[in-house]
């Protein structure tokens, strides 16, 4: 039981403004139902979410997040969107979440202390 309620918080994680409107950007461009891809790409997706997490556990959040460049770049590339300054915006949006994770690793601890 603990199990399925851990799980139902994790989908409202996954259930984020950016990936919906990923959908909606790469349904227009290929003509298609947003539905019908954001149903067979959430399917293709749950693997991927694992492969993350596996990164994630075993080798950490840097290596996660060269994971997830790597994948926006491809599914530029998949869908003939990629341009260069798109892959140059993806490193750099990427980067300031690698700071903003490894500073707020460091920092929620010492604001929580004030509190505490």
């Amino acid at each position: 039981m603990k199990e399925v309620a851990l799980a139902i918080a994790f989908a409202f994680f996954i259930m984020c403004p950016r990936m919906a409107g990923m959908c909606a950007v790469i349904s227009k461009v290929g003509g298609v139902n947003p539905y019908t891809i954001a149903f067979i790409g959430g399917l293709i997706a749950v693997p991927l979410i694992v492969f993350m997490v596996f990164l994630t556990v075993e080798f950490g959040v840097t290596t996660a997040i060269v994971a997830a460049v790597i994948t926006d770049i491809l599914a530029s590339v998949v869908t003939g969107t990629f341009r260069l300054r798109y892959g140059i915006e993806i490193i750099i949006i990427a980067l300031f979440i690698w700071i903003g994770v490894t500073i707020a690793n460091k920092l929620a601890p010492l604001i929580e202390n004030v509190f505490i």
